[in-house]
């Protein structure tokens, strides 16, 4: 007798004798996640600068605005990014890399979302240079790269 056979027989046998199969559950679904891609830009030693978002089909731009520092103690921003679509508000941590100053590289993670973002969470990575015009500040230039949830 083949396994398929002797397996065929067991399943039968335990249907008849009302067992209820032990059939493992289906693995629950993935959820679908979008990329997206921030370039934010800061005037020097400036935080309020300009964003533009790409979100799949969606594209966006708008005001950026931090509170908090990149540098010292703390390292952590609340940034909120106000678009025409809506509003993104965001956690930025810091880690430092190489030198005192830039590159500097972190996380970030959404913590509030309104208008087209409304029900949207996710997070990535970022790095930060200045622009290259000697100003010193290396937080002129940003990108930030992730994955957003859909929303729901």
């Amino acid at each position: 007798m083949t396994a398929a056979a002797h397996l065929t027989i067991l399943l039968l046998q335990a249907f008849r004798a009302g067992t209820p199969s032990r059939v493992p559950p289906a693995p629950r679904p993935v959820a679908a996640t979008e990329r997206v891609v921030l370039d934010v830009r800061f005037p020097p030693w400036q935080f309020t600068g300009t964003f533009t978002l790409r979100l799949g089909a969606l594209r966006d731009r708008g005001v950026a605005r931090d509170r908090g520092s990149l540098i010292g103690p703390k390292r952590r921003v609340e940034r909120v990014l106000e678009g025409k679509l809506g509003t993104l508000t965001l956690r930025l941590d810091t880690r430092l890399r190489g030198a005192v100053y830039p590159p500097i590289f972190g996380r970030w993670q959404v913590v509030g979302a309104t208008g087209a973002y409304a029900g949207r969470g996710g997070g990535g990575t970022f790095t930060a240079v200045d622009a290259g015009g000697g100003s010193g500040s290396p937080f002129e230039r940003q990108t930030m790269l992730g994955r957003l949830s859909p929303r729901r």
